[in-house]
């Protein structure tokens, strides 16, 4: 788990980052061109206001020495000059005195009123044309020289060629921008950025571009983005790599046991007489994604002492109730199904409601369940741990001590626990041969179930020799290479398939246990 999710973190973060580098790059560059835009307006401006002041120069000349037909010739010469003055007027006791247009008209609804400043602009109900303009303006004595200017000039200046951006030209508390009329400036929502003019008394206000912009990152750096999205994946990747080829044998088992690869196998248990199946025993398979199927010799000691022994049968529990309700309507009444236990798992607190919990998500009403306590690791036999095997008896539960005479202290605890019956390791009928003396072994073992009125099952069951042997010795239940191997879940629907009727021997417990009834099935 630690090793997937380093990998993930990495390259997450590593996203985040790159991202956020890039944001601030597209951030930073929107702004700069957003000032730049804002300075090449105000130059433009700059422009048309130095048109005003050489016109305003001319015009206070004609005001000292009058305005005759030859100064209103000169104003009128001067407009017509400066691409972007539309009038120079001279006024006089509020009334235009001398103008650039014939007959000293001015094309203004009516004069402005008086304004402290040199700039000012005035809104399209002072314009007989009905558009807003901006005026220059020049006081010396009792007159003031007014030059006015269209606000087509002014919106071209402001319409810098950038897309997505508003500028606005403020002089005072007054704005214009690109499209209507002359509004006032809300000081509660003043702009995020200006620029003023160094020459006259005027700015350019815009909006700043936000901190961070997913349509901008998507429109402006979409390359940008899928390249660090490749490198948070290479390098998750190879951190991967990494953490794998530096995993502890135990770390790469847990990895395993999430992911899914310890699945289980069934080694049928049939009935050595009839050839009959009347059970599986669950074992553990290692589905290696490289290396294919590994033995459970090779992980069951690791899972045991790196503690993942409980996980790995806690996954192997559900796997199987997965798999038997698949095919429940093709098991029969008392069909066994027997799961090896550790010591530590029956010492854990939950193995109880983990065993009932197991029982109740079957589908089939009639199995038989058999917890099969293993010998590799020594039990710590107390009161409580009675009780627990007792719970389990109670609620319908077989005992049985798996690898009987190959662990810790067998036959103490067919002393002190409540167990069903044992199943014989195949070290033991493995020495079942024609030699006359090669069962003696096996012989004590099964004289010692006889007289402790334990049922019996053999395991390891390979050749016809030992099948007979096991058979004079009413040893009905058996498993081994001679009937089936270990097989998956869709090789155990066929062996089901091809063998629909299971007969079922009846163990009836008040009757005493002999080696014919056997009690799995």
């Amino acid at each position: 788990m630690r090793n997937a999710l380093i990998p993930l973190i990495a390259a997450v973060l590593l996203f985040i980052t790159g991202v956020f580098i890039l944001n601030l790059q597209l951030w930073y560059s929107a702004r700069t061109d957003r000032l730049e835009g804002a300075r090449y307006a105000v130059n433009s401006i700059n422009n048309i206001l130095d048109e005003a002041s050489h016109a305003t120069r001319l015009a206070v000349g004609i005001a000292v020495k009058g305005c005759d037909t030859e100064g209103q010739f000169q104003l009128g010469t001067e407009a017509a000059l400066q691409p972007h003055l539309r009038t120079i007027l001279i006024v006089k006791d509020g009334e235009i005195w001398c103008s650039s247009l014939p007959g000293n008209r001015g094309l203004l609804a009516r004069i402005p009123k008086m304004s402290a400043s040199r700039l000012f602009l005035a809104p399209a109900e002072d314009a007989a044309n009905e558009q807003p303009f901006m005026v220059y303006q020049t006081r010396f004595a009792a007159s003031r020289v007014l030059v006015t200017i269209s606000d087509q000039h002014i919106r071209e200046a402001l319409n810098a060629p950038l897309e997505g951006i508003i500028y606005r030209l403020r002089v005072g508390n007054n704005v214009i921008g690109l499209s209507g009329d002359i509004t006032a400036l809300n000081i509660n929502t003043l702009p995020s950025g200006q620029v003023d003019s160094k020459t006259y008394p005027f700015s350019i206000i815009y909006t700043q571009p936000p901190l961070f912009s997913l349509l901008r990152l998507v429109s402006q750096g979409p390359g940008i983005l899928i390249f660090i999205l490749f490198i948070s994946c290479a390098t998750a990747f190879a951190l991967v790599k990494y953490l794998n080829k530096n995993a502890t044998p135990a770390e790469t088992l847990r990895r395993a046991i999430t992911n899914g690869e310890i699945v289980p196998f069934y080694q049928p248990v049939v009935n050595g007489r009839e050839g009959t199946l009347c059970g599986v025993e669950v074992l553990a398979r290692w589905k290696h994604p490289r290396s294919g199927y590994i033995p459970p010799a090779l992980f069951i000691p690791l899972a045991e002492k790196s503690d993942l022994i409980i996980p790995l049968t806690q996954s192997l529990m559900r796997q199987v109730v997965t798999h038997m309700n698949v095919i429940a309507h093709r098991l029969p009444e008392g069909f066994h199904i027997g799961i090896n236990v550790s010591a530590a798992h029956i010492a854990s607190p939950d193995f109880v409601a983990e065993c009932l919990k197991f029982k109740h998500s079957f589908n089939h009403p009639a199995l038989n369940l058999v917890i099969e306590v293993t010998e590799r690791e020594p039990l710590d036999v107390d009161e409580d741990l009675v009780q627990r095997l007792n719970t389990l008896h109670e609620n319908g539960f077989v005992i049985a001590l798996d690898d009987f005479g190959t662990g810790y202290s067998g036959l103490s605890y067919l002393q002190d626990l409540h167990i069903d019956y044992i199943k014989i390791d195949q070290s033991f009928v493995a020495r079942v041969n024609a030699e006359q003396d090669s069962t003696r072994i096996l012989d004590c073992v099964l004289d010692l179930a006889r007289k402790l009125s334990l049922s019996i099952v053999a395991e390891g069951v390979e050749t016809k020799e030992q099948l007979d042997y096991l058979n004079q010795n009413n040893i009905t239940f058996l498993q081994g290479y001679y009937f089936y191997k270990p097989v998956n879940f869709q090789d155990l629907i066929k062996i089901l398939l091809s063998k629909p009727k299971v007969k079922v021997a009846v163990n009836d417990p008040t009757t005493p246990k002999d080696d014919t009834h056997d009690v799995v099935c």
